[in-house]
């Protein structure tokens, strides 16, 4: 594989990289975050302030992070972390062959050149090239053959060392292909009692030792799993489903083109058929196992009864639910065929016995192949991921693997090295031909960005030592704060606590299932979140074209930082300081604590907090709906009213487009709502002619910053529909009175609190509590684990807005402290300890007794 990156010019070979769809987007962000916390933020494996608005991230590194081989991350800079991908990913294909080819020789089945050939299968089957960017999964490929080596010396010796330490490591690097490889122990049980059979006694006993086994290796890794499942409680696990279709996702027999090399593209990745690829050679030996008549038939039925059923897994809905947990993948599906490529592989190699196979098992190959080709042929256009030529080139390399395994003396000599240069040929043009269907970040482009976002963090750190949060009007990933080492505002991660993303649905920021956007923020979000600074891409019209702005993908428009003055400006970027931020706490009215839960509107939820904070009347408005001074239809029927309303094309093949205009007659702030159903899919959206520039994808209304300081400028926004009707969801106009607003303000900042110390798990300062503010208001995310002492004593924590943390103060100064810890770690770290003792126990007691 190395040779392959190398020929595509990935770093350090050239100016591309490994970086594509979620590894460019996400993991390389967690990679630079693992980093930081081993060397600079070691609080950081607990909580982090750069996980959106702050979050646990005990959970993230359980699934993301905690593969020994990220310590390779730790000599490279962050714009080099792309160089380290790629020498991980290789290590990772190379280590997955070793550990298979290793079990195979211990266990005793399998020695000399089929090592190599079988190990080549394992390594480059199809379930890893297709998720290499997926780059926390591909451990499993090393433990697995392990776990498997462990199981067989339990059942056969019982020595139970072996297995309860790869099967707690395979838990502890990932939960989650640890899940699956528990489910699949399961089935592989059946299959070795029935293939080592002795009596029912000596099946009883190994199910016993199995089982003791897997409970101990559990409670090894309980450190990992305990605080996890607790942490998922919030985040993933609330999406598990509660009803099941029992239903095929898809007609199996498409499932047979995957037997086939490069069957696998972008399209494959949100939606597709499970990733089996194993290579010609592979299934004329599974084949073989079934026609070997020295296998007995106990073990050929067991064998028949799990292929059968992981077959089923991948196309049958109930179980591809089991297999993921309960929730359907983003992406990625069928996220377990690791085990099929396994468990095929697996049987090819106690199957293969002889160097040669029968006419018999050759022929009935040949019919096999030859029916499967003939089927594919006629039913190829309902599949995207299939060639002539693919089919083809397969079917090539079946009729040579079909040559060499036939009884034919003149081929003994060169036979096997022959099979391993089929092999390497086989499972490298799959390789070659599926990846060569993904586009890869250019590593130019990530290297700039990477410094461009250092340099702006650090020289904001090296401005203001305080505890505040930023906001930008550009980002490559939502990840930027990780990258960055920032606190900021947005975040992408399976881990991330749905209320989180609750509170941007229900303020007007983008959000969706395991990410939040901050690209639509008000004046008043941005002073209560606090955004104490904005990071603004400079104008390119202003630096030049050579300048490396180009590079800083902008995010949204924001008009509200001529407000905000500039406080530094670097060759890229310019620092905006916002001056209306309240900081991390700060004295608000007793009706704070009324606000409880917001509804599904946006604006409502921002004045209901607005009121609250203050003590104002709840039905006092900071933003207000104002009417648009005029419409223009072009080709649509006449609406009377713009919000709910629908647009519909009178002449089919013409354009159709609605015109609204207003003016601002004063300087203050308007923004425009835009219903879910307003995205660029469905509609284009231009101010005064030019695109509104606007994060693209939103499931829920969204604030649009249109003005600010604009007085008696005419604006116009024209909407130009793409479909042949377009619903008006939620277009409102609001206006926000700067006078009120900054008058409003000034009030909250009264009393702030004047931190003194803090970090990523703990925060302590000073505040002075009055009459008229009792209430100590934060937007520390009120998740479990927090802890709050005022003067040294325990307090209480309430909830407002069902997402910030609020403390009742009495009136006077006080001093408090907030503090986080990991719920049920030390649950864990008990029952690890207790679990590594007794296997220490088991381990030196059986020594012994050998």
């Amino acid at each position: 594989m190395t040779g392959y990156f190398a020929s595509r010019h990935m770093a350090p070979f050239g100016n591309s990289s490994l970086l594509t769809v979620d590894m460019g987007q996400q993991y390389i962000d967690f990679f630079a975050f693992f980093r930081d916390t081993v060397l600079h933020h070691p609080g950081s494996f607990f909580y982090s302030f750069g996980k959106g608005l702050g979050g646990e991230t005990t959970s993230l590194w359980a699934y993301y992070l905690m593969s020994p081989f990220n310590l390779l991350l730790l000599p490279f800079g962050k714009g080099s972390l792309s160089v380290a991908v790629l020498i991980i990913t290789v290590l990772k294909y190379g280590c997955a062959g070793l550990s298979f080819a290793w079990v195979l020789r211990r266990l005793h089945l399998q020695n000399g050149w089929r090592l190599p050939i079988l190990a080549t299968a394992y390594a480059l089957n199809g379930w890893v090239i297709a998720n290499q960017l997926n780059l926390m999964w591909l451990d499993v490929l090393i433990t697995l053959p392990l776990v498997i080596y462990g199981l067989e010396l339990l059942i056969q010796e019982k020595r139970w060392l072996p297995y309860v330490s790869w099967l707690s490591a395979t838990l502890i690097i990932n939960y989650y292909m640890g899940y699956m490889v528990c489910l699949f122990i399961v089935l592989y049980t059946c299959f070795s009692l029935a293939w080592h059979w002795q009596s029912a006694k000596q099946i009883a006993w190994a199910g016993f030792h199995i089982g003791m086994g897997s409970i101990l290796a559990a409670g090894v890794a309980a450190v990992i799993l305990v605080p996890t499942y607790t942490a998922l409680q919030l985040s993933k696990a609330t999406y598990t489903l509660t009803k099941i279709n029992w239903r095929f996702d898809y007609m199996p027999a498409k499932m047979l083109g995957k037997l086939f090399p490069g069957s696998f593209n972008f399209a494959q990745m949100p939606k597709g058929q499970p990733n089996i690829f194993i290579g010609t050679l592979v299934l004329l030996l599974v084949v073989a196992f079934f026609m070997n008549r020295t296998i007995k038939w106990p073990v050929k039925t067991a064998a028949t009864l799990i292929t059968l059923f992981l077959l089923l897994s991948v196309c049958f809905t109930p179980l591809n639910l089991l297999w993921h947990a309960g929730q359907f993948p983003i992406w990625y599906p069928y996220r377990f065929s690791f085990v099929l490529c396994f468990w095929f592989i697996w049987l090819a190699a106690i199957g293969w016995q002889s160097d040669t196979l029968s006419f018999w098992t050759i022929g009935v190959t040949t019919a096999i192949t030859a029916g499967i080709a003939i089927y594919l042929g006629f039913t190829m256009h309902s599949v995207n991921f299939l060639t002539l030529g693919q089919l083809l080139t397969g079917v090539g390399f079946m009729l040579g693997a079909l040559l060499l395994c036939a009884p034919i003396r003149q081929l003994d000599a060169w036979r096997l090295p022959l099979l391993l240069l089929l092999t390497i040929a086989d499972l490298g043009t799959n390789a070659v031909l599926s990846l060569n269907k993904i586009s890869y970040v250019p590593q130019a482009d990530f290297q700039i960005y990477t410094n461009v976002l250092k340099r702006a963090s650090n020289e904001t750190k090296q401005h203001d030592h305080g505890f505040y949060r930023i906001g930008t009007t550009f980002q490559r990933t939502k990840g930027d704060p990780l990258q960055g080492d920032y606190f900021g505002a947005s975040h992408f991660g399976s881990t991330l606590e749905r209320k989180t993303t609750g509170f941007y649905d229900l303020t007007g920021n983008p959000d969706g299932d395991g990410f939040i956007t901050y690209a639509n923020g008000t004046q008043f979000m941005d002073a209560f979140l606090n955004m104490k600074y904005f990071w603004n891409v400079n104008n390119i019209a202003t630096v030049g074209h050579k300048s490396q702005a180009k590079y800083l993908p902008v995010l949204t428009r924001k008009p509200d930082l001529t407000n905000y003055p500039a406080a530094k400006v670097l060759p890229q970027t310019t620092t905006h300081h916002n001056d209306n931020a309240l900081g991390m706490g700060f004295m608000a009215a007793s009706s704070t604590l009324a606000v409880k839960e917001l509804i599904r509107d946006p604006m409502s939820n921002q004045n209901q907090l607005w009121n609250g904070l203050l003590g104002q009347p709840a039905g006092q408005r900071l933003f207000s709906a104002v009417n648009f001074s005029g419409v223009t239809m072009n080709n649509t029927n006449q609406i009377t009213n713009i919000t709910g309303s629908t647009l519909t094309r009178q002449r089919k093949n013409k354009p159709a487009s609605m015109s609204l205009r207003f003016t601002p007659p004063t300087d203050d702030a308007y923004y425009l709502s835009l219903g879910a159903n307003m995205q660029k899919d469905n509609v284009t959206i231009l101010l005064n002619g030019q695109p509104l520039t606007q994060y693209p994808t939103f499931r829920n209304t969204v604030l649009v910053n249109l003005t600010n300081q604009q007085k008696d400028q005419p604006q116009t926004i024209t909407f130009k529909l793409k479909k042949s009707a377009l619903w008006l969801q939620n277009v409102t106009l609001y206006k926000m009175p700067q006078a009120t607003f900054n008058s409003g303000i000034q009030k909250l900042q009264q009393h702030p609190l004047n931190i003194t110390d803090y970090g990523q798990t703990h925060l302590t300062g000073h505040i002075t509590a009055t009459r008229q503010q009792p209430v100590l208001m934060t937007t520390i995310p009120a998740q479990p684990g927090w802890q709050a002492m005022v003067d040294g004593q325990p307090a209480r924590l309430h909830t407002v807005a069902d997402e910030f943390i609020a403390v009742s103060l009495k009136p006077g100064a006080h001093r408090v402290s907030f503090s986080y810890h990991t719920p049920k770690l030390w649950l864990g770290i008990i029952i690890s300890l207790g679990s590594i003792v007794l296997t220490a126990i088991i381990a030196f007691w059986q020594r012994h007794q050998r």
